[in-house]
């Protein structure tokens, strides 16, 4: 009999099947494409049994069963468990790995509790070499089926630089895939902010490809130690296979998006959380659509600070903080709305490692969180107050020097702006409340004495 099983041998399942097995426990799996099964029958290892068909897969699991549908979200989802129910008895456990939507998952949370069935919805990232050699993982749902999959998960994630593997319950219900709607919606935040950062370096500081490679490797050993800034070196310095130049100059300005970056803004405005960077960031993937293309190109003839290379490294930094800031305040809000009781610091730790997100700031976000702390912004706590204080003049400089250009800086001025409103004591909206209350009546708090208020603000004849 064996250990765990998984539905679904496209790349992202048959790569968690070999990683599963390569760190010591048996596999089946199971797919309704015969050539995925047939691809797995073809390794001949004892380890990782082919199936054919529903039953028999099923029947070739230990009990309780431990199940991982890793296929597209949404009705696929919904037709395998469909399937799967009248085969399972009480106790089994199944898990999520696709990119489901939260409410989704609250649904068939609750639905299969019914039935007696375990559920865990979990977010997977780290993409095909992530599911192989170590990914992030997020599961949340039921604790005591966690406990039962924990051991294998454990095994096969990502581990961070303290050998920590990077997965740890997250919460109930559907709150693992709501942390990885999150971490995806920050991964757009974050890869948006690097663009801005690569087009000022070209227009402005009129730095070649291999220059720009060198300056984000250089950042990847210091202020911006990331996976997103060692990824960024290696994609400017490729050569192309088809012309003389650099693959990055002919890859058309058109960012492409799956949706959780949608959903993660979806729910931030139902909930009122401020995620204006990754609204930002999203509205930004769809201007590269969207654009007629017509304009001139920037061509920059003033003068290029000498400290330029210095603050966009501090920008890019804080800016970076700001994104997961804003993700960890939704987190916070949809914790309070839905009655989660969440583990920030293991969100964090689960996310150094295997993940697209991952950089060393993480471990300072960890130990922001740590004890306990509830903070409802995460510039609260003295370390992230201290680069606010430090890297915003930088901020403002470059975006300064950007809009002098014409370069459009979306997410690094949505930054800036947070930074600016967060903490402000006096923003403007009284005056908005003073407007909804002259057009509709619509009452406005006082700061001076306790009450609702409304002013009569013109003659009614």
């Amino acid at each position: 009999m064996q250990q765990f099983g998984i539905i679904g041998l496209s790349v992202m399942g048959k790569n968690l099947a070999l990683n599963v097995r390569n760190n010591g426990f048996s596999v089946s799996g199971f797919s309704i494409d015969k050539k995925e099964v047939d691809a797995l029958a073809n390794y001949k290892d004892e380890k990782l049994k082919p199936t054919y068909s529903w039953e028999e897969f099923v029947s070739s699991l230990e009990k309780p069963r431990k199940i991982l549908i890793q296929i597209a979200a949404g009705k696929p989802v919904d037709e395998t468990l469909a399937k799967l129910l009248p085969l399972l008895d009480k106790g089994d456990i199944l898990l999520d790995g696709g990119n489901s939507n939260f409410h989704d998952t609250n649904r068939r949370f609750h639905e299969l509790q019914e039935h007696g069935i375990h559920f865990i919805g979990m977010g997977v990232s780290g993409g095909e070499e992530g599911a192989l050699k170590g990914p992030a993982l997020m599961p949340g749902g039921d604790e005591e089926a966690y406990k039962e999959v924990a051991p294998i998960l454990e095994a096969i994630a990502a581990k961070n630089s303290d050998g920590h593997p990077c997965v740890s319950f997250i919460g109930p219900e559907g709150s693992g895939h709501y942390v990885k709607m999150v971490h995806n919606g920050i991964e757009y935040g974050i890869m948006q902010e690097f663009s801005e950062v690569y087009d000022v370096l070209r227009k402005v500081a009129g730095k070649s490809n291999a220059e720009m490679s060198q300056i984000f490797a250089d950042w990847n050993q210091g202020l911006v130690q990331a996976y997103l800034s060692e990824i960024t070196a290696e994609v400017l310095k490729q050569k192309d296979d088809l012309t003389p130049d650099y693959v990055i100059d002919h890859i058309l300005n058109v960012a492409s998006y799956k949706g959780t970056g949608n959903w993660m803004l979806e729910d931030g405005v139902h909930l009122g959380a401020p995620i204006s960077v990754v609204a930002e960031a999203v509205l930004a993937r769809f201007m590269s659509k969207a654009t007629t293309r017509e304009g001139k190109e920037v061509q920059w003839n003033g003068e290029v600070p000498i400290n330029l290379i210095d603050n966009l490294a501090k920008a890019l930094q804080l800016s970076q903080a700001v994104a997961y800031a804003q993700g960890f305040q939704q987190l916070k809000m949809a914790a309070d709305a839905y009655h989660w009781e969440l583990h920030y610091p293991a969100i964090a730790q689960s996310w150094e490692a295997g993940c697209i997100i991952r950089s060393s700031m993480l471990k300072d976000i960890e130990k922001a969180f740590a004890n306990g702390k509830q903070l409802n912004n995460m510039f609260q706590d003295a370390y992230f107050n201290k680069l606010m204080e430090q890297n915003l003049p930088a901020l403002r400089q470059v975006i300064e020097l950007a809009t002098r250009a014409g370069i459009p800086t979306p997410t690094l001025s949505a930054a800036l702006n947070y930074l600016e409103s967060i903490f402000n004591p006096s923003l403007p909206a009284n005056l908005i409340q003073g407007q909804r209350d002259y057009f509709g009546a619509h009452t406005y708090y006082r700061n001076d004495r306790a009450g609702v208020y409304h002013t009569q603000w013109f003659e009614e004849k």
